[in-house]
């Protein structure tokens, strides 16, 4: 496995020091949520988590650039929900984003992401069930940003498309459980 790291990043290196493109460093806020399924019951908490990473923007045309991200994400409903449900899941991912920019100054980020669940906890009152996180998900992030020189803010969107838990519901059944989150980031180019 290291072997094979090693490969890549000697393979990646040249590309990525000796042309045109940029990258960078990118941090902010998170405030997640567990929904049932796409856009189901999100809910915003006044309970934050953080991100941390790095970027590389790769041109494809002039207003069209392949902008890949890997982040360190606090996820999940990191608080305790309504007086019926009572759930808390506290979770941290590793997420790779394969997203297109579109435009420089004032900009629109889409694309897919996959998120390897690293560690976390959940449980839920109602009938003190454990709740198992997958270790594999997959969703889609909507984006808007502005640059200024070489830094930029942005807003993101994410919302899982496959299962991250199973959520039980007000009767106590399972069902699907996606992560969603809101995010605000701030990044810095660092080349």
């Amino acid at each position: 496995m290291k072997r094979n790291i090693v490969l890549i990043l000697l393979v990646l290196f040249p590309i990525i020091t000796f042309s045109q493109n940029k990258g960078g460093i990118i941090l902010g806020l998170n405030n997640s949520s567990i929904s049932e399924g796409i856009l189901g019951q999100v809910s915003i908490s006044g309970e934050m988590g953080f991100h941390i990473g790095g970027f590389y923007e790769y041109e494809i045309k002039e207003k069209i650039k392949f902008r890949p991200k890997l982040t360190f994400s606090q996820q999940g409903n990191r608080y305790e929900s309504d007086v019926n449900e009572h759930l808390m899941y506290e979770s941290n991912y590793m997420n790779v984003s394969l997203n297109f920019k579109f435009y420089e100054s004032i900009y629109l980020l889409l694309g897919p992401q996959l998120g390897v669940f690293l560690s976390g906890n959940g449980r839920s009152n109602n009938n003190n069930l454990l709740l198992k996180s997958q270790p594999f998900e997959v969703g889609i992030n909507l984006g808007i940003g502005k640059k200024l020189k070489n830094l930029f803010f942005e807003l993101n969107f994410y919302q899982g498309l496959t299962k991250a838990i199973d959520k039980p519901d007000f009767n106590g059944e399972l069902k699907k459980g996606t992560n969603t989150l809101i995010q605000f980031s701030l990044g810095y180019y660092l080349f």
